[in-house]
């Protein structure tokens, strides 16, 4: 290898990494020039730390670049190797004067500082070879030449000596090549680790889209049908379909929750909330499931629990509901019930609380406990068989109690039920008005809306839903044709959808916030089956007024169309004018 080649990246990290532990080896050095002193006198101290200091203030100086992430140039990288050998050699000449003094004491001192210096080299061994080679080799020559040369041995005493001497360096050197040859296998595992993690995510990405275009032709088309007019036999059969499609996309989003959560991209709010109010909500949403299964649920909202908080409401019911669910389904008969309770603190600002859920079902045994939280574990193949799910459902409550701060735990005996229990502490906050104004249909009778969507199933969907609260449609089957489109007529709205051929639904945002359509300020919401984390705020952050996902929930879009209209209708058609 070439100096050029030595001269590297892997000597910019030794070079910022050593400049962590810059004030440790100053400290060692003035306690060092201290005995030096004792030993050799005052001056012959104070030159010797004088030449260390400017050594390391040498090395300080032409490290800045590496510790400030900056690529240093050549020249740089140069200075830093002759500061390195520098203050090597000055350590080296403080063990070369002890070994001097004749002293079997302090040519034991001499030994110490050699050595000292190779493990300090050994250390940088899976980075650089060039810092190895000025590190270690330095004082690992000035032993063996002293030793070699001016100890005095002689015959086999000299033999042994120095052959023991040569070993030792060879094993040093050897266990910084196994140091070497372990960091290059590290290295590659962790960019294989990489690009699995990156493969998985694609393929998320990927089957998050591939499911949830056909699911929303399914949940579309049922929600559709709820709004005709149904026999009670047929209502509750679009019910059932429609709750079946929620079940799947429930595991749908459990499984990218939890690739949101290692992925370290899953943020929680941080709002107002009413906890009675999310109780409720998780009651109300399970409540029929309880009663079709005979099985009483109930909630109690202790005496001195908190009300208002400051958090995610949305992930505390997701908790919730979790572990509701988690209780049903392992109750055949008898109740299930979750309280909140207060808990001591010692903060007047803050609420720590316990949200626990009991159930009379089937209990665990301490082995089945110990796979609890775990993603994609059950029980026993058993239970996974008899009672379903794919394991998430905990896995996700521990991770989100841990994203909160808090903790999880559960107790439970073979057939006599379960207990989990959530201790949370979360800031106090005052009561606001979340009454909002329920989406009117009626608003979206004067409005012209254009749906930019190939797929004719999405299209369907779309129409059957707007056009049942009296707003008008024309579709476009990609982004191109939907320029056309609004080049030759006005719309109040624009559906775009994300992936399409020819021309996807960024391009053609980007086209109509350029001006090319007349109206810079067109209401456009993205409609994209992507649920991948940081997907909606790239989309908005790319000029999109809103992000509806697929399945479309029509109340959701209804209110997003209300809201992306109401503020700009007039300055829109002014401009558009």
């Amino acid at each position: 290898m070439t100096l050029r080649g030595l001269l590297n990246e892997q000597l910019d990290i030794v070079a910022a990494e050593s400049r962590a532990t810059l004030w440790i080896r100053l400290f060692i050095t003035f306690i060092s020039a201290v005995l030096f002193g004792f030993n050799f006198g005052p001056t012959p101290a104070v030159v010797w730390l004088a030449a260390v200091f400017a050594g390391e203030a040498w090395t300080w100086w032409v490290t800045r670049d590496a510790a400030a992430g900056r690529r240093p140039s050549t020249a740089t990288r140069l200075l830093y190797v002759g500061a390195v050998i520098a203050v090597s050699l000055t350590w080296s000449a403080a063990a070369w004067m002890y070994w001097r003094t004749g002293s079997q004491a302090l040519q034991l001192v001499c030994i110490a500082i050699s050595a000292s210096q190779m493990i300090h080299g050994q250390c940088f061994a899976f980075r650089s070879k060039l810092a190895l080679g000025i590190l270690a080799g330095i004082p690992a020559a000035l032993l063996v030449s002293l030793i070699l040369f001016d100890g005095g041995f002689h015959g086999i005493p000299l033999l042994t000596l120095g052959v023991s001497v040569g070993l030792a360096v060879l094993y040093v050197f050897n266990s910084a090549i196994v140091n070497m040859r372990n960091a290059e296998a590290l290295e590659g595992a962790q960019a294989v680790a990489v690009e699995a993690n990156q493969a998985k995510s694609a393929f998320l990405a990927m089957m998050s889209h591939e499911l949830r275009t056909p699911m929303n032709g399914v949940l579309g088309m049922a929600h559709a049908l709820k709004q005709t007019k149904l026999d009670d036999r047929q209502a509750a059969q679009v019910e059932m379909l429609v709750r079946s499609g929620d079940g799947l996309m429930a595991i749908l989003n459990d499984i990218l929750d939890v690739s949101k959560i290692e992925a370290g991209k899953l943020e929680l709010e941080a709002i107002a909330f009413d906890l009675g109010e999310v109780v409720e909500r998780v009651m109300d949403l399970w409540r029929e499931t309880a009663s079709a299964k005979g099985v009483a649920l109930s909630f109690e909202m202790a005496p001195g629990a908190p009300d208002w908080l400051e958090g995610d409401p949305n992930r505390l019911r997701q908790i919730m509901l979790n572990l509701v669910s988690n209780a049903l389904k392992f109750t055949a008969s008898g109740e299930v019930r979750l309280s909140v309770r207060p808990l001591m603190s010692d903060l007047k600002d803050r609420a720590r609380f316990e949200i626990a859920v009991f159930d009379t079902g089937i209990g665990m045994t301490p082995e089945q406990q110990a796979k609890l939280f775990q993603s994609f574990s059950q029980a026993d193949a058993a239970t996974t068989r008899k009672f379903g799910g794919t394991g998430l459902g905990l896995a996700i409550c521990r991770q989100l109690t841990d994203l909160m701060g808090g903790e999880i735990s559960a107790e439970s005996e073979p057939g006599r039920g379960s207990i989990f229990r959530v201790i949370l502490d979360l800031a106090r906050a005052d009561a606001v008005d979340l009454d909002e104004p329920e989406a009117e249909s009626e608003g979206l009778m004067h409005l012209s809306i254009l749906v930019a969507e190939d797929n004719p199933i999405n299209q369907a969907v779309v129409r059957a839903v707007l056009e049942a609260v009296g707003a008008r449609l024309e579709t476009a089957n990609d982004g191109a044709e939907a320029l056309d489109m609004l080049r030759e007529k006005s719309f109040d709205l624009v559906l775009m959808d994300v992936h399409m051929p020819r021309m996807d639904g960024v391009e053609a945002l980007r086209r109509i916030r350029a001006g090319e359509t007349g109206n810079r300020r067109q209401p456009v919401i993205a409609l994209t089956a992507d649920a991948m984390p940081g997907e909606d705020e790239k989309l908005m952050a790319l000029g999109f007024d809103d992000v509806q996902g697929k399945p479309i929930q029509p109340l959701a879009l209804i209110t997003a169309i209300l809201d992306a209209c109401a503020p700009r209708d007039d300055a829109a058609k002014t401009e558009a004018a």
